[in-house]
């Protein structure tokens, strides 16, 4: 699963580490990635929207919705007008 991670690079070393040993101090580093919110990463207005994917995305899968309870969401039962083209 981590060698075909698209951004596994960020977060573990060519074997698969989560430190490196630096070249020049010969020192162990670890390696932390640049933190991020869902928020910046989303930049909109609608919050109920980043809340959903929020929701999608929990890390933890015994909070991590079913498809069924994921379809239960508030931001998917607000009424949307159809856009005219």
């Amino acid at each position: 699963m981590l060698a075909k991670g698209r951004e596994t690079y960020k977060y573990f070393t060519k074997n698969h580490m989560l430190y490196e040993q630096n070249q020049d101090t010969n020192k162990l580093e670890y390696l932390i990635p640049k933190k991020s919110s869902l928020r910046h990463r989303l930049p909109m207005g609608d919050q109920g929207f980043i809340d959903f994917v929020a929701y999608l995305l929990e890390i933890n899968p015994k909070k991590r919705p079913s498809a069924s309870e994921a379809l239960k969401h508030p931001w998917l039962q607000y009424p949307y007008e159809p856009i005219s083209s």
